[in-house]
């Protein structure tokens, strides 16, 4: 964040840091929302506070961050290695900037992208010039950028930074304006210029949401009841009924789940509807399905069990990786590559997430995907425990890659010769046993 202060007029980094400092009054402005006809106001952050959305918004930020985001050069013919020494792979792997790991940069860029629709980071390079490598990236919140297209420049992103007095008349601060080449922007489904916030978009659906979760909230808040009616067998004067009135109230506060001790033969009775009667918790519950369709993640990610088997939960990770977090594994690399490498000299680089970091916890899952690539050739013990995390075997057969010895490419198998010549010399293993290639 620091970094971003040096992009400031120094004249205004004062009143940036005194705003930043004591938010209140522009922050309020600022995340107010949209109204919706359940009576609330949707924000993308206030979205947070519901549950399933949080839940849904934090696996997928998540579950993308703790991948490592690799930088790779292309071997000839084919291949490919770890370009430890591109200045792009510390910068995604390890540190994208001082204030920032890997993971959390991209954890908030990701939430940045799914619920305001865009995640924008600021691109600093060595000595300022556009042909220099990248040193370091520094987020930018989404409601400080705005993209315009201007007559002589095209494409722009301004940065309104909170708090900036010294703006010019249409609104708009031009010593903070920057070309696309200079911004890191990560956005979702949208107009190809901007994503659209699923907040702002799902804002009905999540105020109900909100408004079911409020609803539920006061109704235990003031002791389970709807309402109340007293009931009196005689006539009240002014005085006496204010003073019931005032009892009764300070009675219920004072003790919400006890017992009321009515006099003068008085009779209690409860009016409204009780949240069973009005189906609360089916709502509640759909609305966790509402969230999962505006999100496109699994029921049974944001915590949803009741119809997750152990026959269909692994299909539904399967589809959850496929689908939810392809789509954001593809646009980082994609804006990556565009953004963060250089032509001509970087064009033999590119990067990629390491999706196999995603069976760190399903070691049987792990185990067959191994077993596969070590039968079919194309892993070795040694390439194996590399990628377990483990230290080498100190054996030169370890890095050797086997095939199962009985197998023949279909080009090379011929009808077989009733008298086969002898051949001296040669031995072939008869029982399928598992040879070095």
């Amino acid at each position: 964040m620091s970094l971003i202060l040096d992009m400031v007029a120094p004249e205004l980094r004062a009143d940036f840091l005194s705003d930043i400092r004591h938010p209140t009054a522009w922050l309020t402005d600022m995340f107010r929302g949209r109204e919706t006809a359940a009576g609330v106001r949707m924000s993308p952050d206030k979205a947070l506070t519901i549950s399933a959305y949080f839940a849904g918004v934090r696996a997928i930020s998540e579950d993308l961050a703790k991948l490592p985001f690799i930088t790779y050069r292309r071997l000839e013919p084919r291949g490919k290695e770890r370009a430890l020494t591109h200045p792009n792979f510390p910068l995604l792997r390890f540190t994208p900037n001082d204030d920032m790991t890997a993971m959390t940069f991209r954890e908030t860029l990701t939430q940045w992208g799914l619920t305001w629709g865009n995640g924008y980071a600021l691109i600093r390079r060595q000595q300022n010039r556009p042909d220099r490598p990248v040193v370091a990236l520094d987020p930018i919140h989404p409601s400080w950028v705005t993209i315009e297209v201007d007559a002589d420049l095209g494409l722009v992103y301004d940065v309104t930074i909170p708090g900036n007095t010294t703006l010019n008349p249409d609104g708009r601060n031009l010593a903070n304006r920057f070309l696309p080449g200079q911004i890191f922007h990560l956005k979702g489904i949208g107009d190809g210029i901007r994503g659209y916030s699923i907040a702002e978009l799902a804002a009905e659906s999540l105020g109900l949401t909100y408004a079911a979760q409020q609803f539920g909230a006061e109704f235990f808040g003031n002791g389970s009841a709807v309402g109340d009616i007293l009931i009196h067998p005689g006539r009240l004067d002014d005085d006496g009924y204010e003073n019931l009135k005032k009892s009764w109230r300070e009675s219920r506060q004072a003790n919400k789940l006890g017992t009321a001790i009515l006099e003068e033969g008085m009779t209690w009775q409860r009016v409204g509807i009780p949240p069973n009667d009005a189906q609360f918790l089916e709502t509640r519950e759909f609305q966790v399905d509402e969230v999962a369709r505006w999100l496109r993640i699994p029921l049974h990610k944001i915590q949803k069990l009741a119809d997750a088997t152990f026959s269909n939960i692994e299909a539904q990770s399967i589809e959850y990786v496929a689908d939810t977090l392809m789509p954001w594994f593809t646009r980082w690399e994609q804006e990556a590559q565009r953004k963060l490498f250089n032509l001509p000299q970087d064009a033999d680089f590119f990067v990629e997430h390491l999706e196999r970091g995603l069976l760190r916890g399903d070691s049987a899952a792990r185990a067959a995907y191994y077993r596969e690539r070590f039968f079919l050739g194309s892993l070795s013990p040694n390439d194996i425990r590399e990628l377990e995390n483990e230290n080498p075997i100190d054996d030169p057969a370890a890095d050797l890659y086997y095939l199962q010895a009985s197998m023949a490419p279909l080009g090379t198998i011929a009808e077989p010769d009733p008298e086969p010549a002898a051949v001296s010399g040669v031995a072939f293993p008869s029982n399928g046993a598992t040879a070095p290639v």
